[in-house]
């Protein structure tokens, strides 16, 4: 059976298209290099500047090892002419909904909690032995939130920027997070995301906003340009 494409741009998923229909979309300049595909066979979505022969610069078949226009740094290419067998995603991006949001928030705060909790109670015992019971408690109270803060950004930028794109929470719901366009982000776009997350509880709509936006996108998901997705 023909291969049958999938295009991811944009966060937004159209298809499907056979290889042929693939290419005059390439030539057209209706894909471009950065815009995701997709088929049955295919664990996970791929830059279309991957696959073989749909662009002019991307390395073909006779090109080999050793061979004149062999780079070695060039990403490795998808034969688009086969479907590879294996096995088969959804084909489909989905946004992530409100309530699945909602769960893996719940689940990140209790893991947090787990994670803080016996060193903050460690410092407030040390730092009431060192300073006295008054000063201590101020001086465990400061060192206790800049604990805090470094345990929550190593969590959730750690995290989302690994290969499963999801803090532990949003593993076990089944979500993740990207950008626009479906790839990873960013250390930098990750931490814009987690201190843009200050917005979302300052408004407090900010965080009830996928259920109104197209996207499913919260306040600090916008400001940062990033999708959170199903699986």
């Amino acid at each position: 059976m023909a291969s049958q494409w999938h295009v991811g741009r944009g966060g937004q998923s159209t298809g499907p298209y056979s290889t042929e229909q693939l290419r005059e979309m390439a030539a057209a300049g209706r894909i471009s290099p950065g815009d995701l595909v997709w088929k049955d066979g295919m664990g996970e979505w791929a830059d279309c500047a991957t696959v073989q022969g749909l662009f002019p610069a991307t390395r073909t078949a006779e090109s080999s090892p050793g061979g004149p226009d062999w780079n070695p740094y060039q990403s490795p290419t998808i034969d688009a002419t086969s479907a590879s067998s294996g096995e088969a995603g959804s084909g489909r991006i989905v946004y992530a909904g409100f309530l699945s949001r909602f769960g893996a928030l719940i689940l990140d705060s209790l893991f947090l909690t787990l994670l803080t909790l016996i060193p903050a109670f460690g410092i407030g015992i040390a730092a009431v032995m060192i300073f006295g019971p008054d000063a201590g408690a101020n001086v465990a109270g400061a060192i206790g939130n800049l604990f805090g803060l470094i345990v929550g950004v190593s969590y959730y930028v750690g995290l989302e920027t690994s290969a499963k794109q999801a803090t532990w929470g949003k593993q076990i719901v089944g979500i993740k997070v990207t950008d626009l366009n479906g790839r990873r982000i960013t250390v930098g776009r990750s931490l814009g995301r987690y201190f843009a997350k200050i917005l979302s509880g300052c408004t407090v709509i900010g965080w009830f906003l996928p259920l109104f936006t197209e996207k499913k996108q919260a306040l600090h998901d916008i400001v940062a340009g990033t999708l959170v997705i199903d699986r």
